[in-house]
């Protein structure tokens, strides 16, 4: 069960999240908003901006946050349900690599605390702590196809403005033999969009498929 002060809590944050205007003064780009899911306080959703001069600008990602009983003495679970290629988040589940959400947190932060450094990561990632092996490969072995995929990923998931004819291309040739749209675009990314090699991979495999039912 929530504590007392836990709904009470999480209110007060999200008001203060969402009605600041100022700290010390300056303004301030919050770059976010939250609410409630069903009106519960454990369970939320926020939807952050991707961060300006980012391959994410333009992009709205949404985040559920899970708030345990034990909030704020235990973190939330934060995770991306808008698919995002970046290093320190999961591409397939959404799950965040941040520091703040695991040792590093403290009863002292706030849900606000939580949606700045996931902004923050998002525009400017911590190589330190990467999470996916093929992103974080392609991140610093193949930077500018990285921004390209990321902007693609952007485009197609988070409404991003930057369109790329010829990722779509290449997508429609996996889809063509066979494969759902979700999963070329994956495997292509992981492969530096390497189109004939994922294109003899995934017909070798459908060829031994069919040789075993046969």
């Amino acid at each position: 069960m929530w504590s007392n002060t836990g709904p009470a809590r999480v209110q007060r944050e999200i008001n203060t999240a969402m009605h600041m205007r100022s700290v010390n003064g300056e303004p301030v780009d919050r770059g976010f908003k939250l609410w409630l899911i069903d009106e519960s306080w454990s369970n939320l959703c926020a939807e952050i901006e991707g961060p300006p001069d980012s391959p994410y600008a333009g992009g709205v990602f949404v985040v559920k946050i899970l708030v345990p009983d034990t909030y704020p003495v235990v973190p939330p679970k934060v995770e991306f349900r808008t698919r995002i290629w970046h290093p320190n988040v999961s591409p397939e589940s959404g799950a965040i690599g941040l520091n703040i959400l695991g040792k590093a947190w403290s009863p002292d932060m706030s849900l606000r605390t939580i949606l700045m450094a996931v902004r923050n990561i998002i525009g400017i990632p911590d190589m330190a702590k990467p999470f996916d092996d093929d992103v974080t490969r392609q991140y610093s072995q193949r930077h500018e196809l990285f921004v390209r995929t990321a902007k693609h990923w952007t485009h197609r998931y988070a409404n991003g403005p930057n369109c790329i004819p010829e990722f779509d291309a290449k997508i429609q040739t996996l889809m063509d033999l066979g494969m759902y749209e979700s999963l070329a675009r994956s495997t292509l990314s992981k492969k530096d969009w390497d189109v004939d090699k994922v294109c003899h991979n995934f017909s070798s495999l459908k060829r031994a498929s069919s040789e075993e039912r046969a």
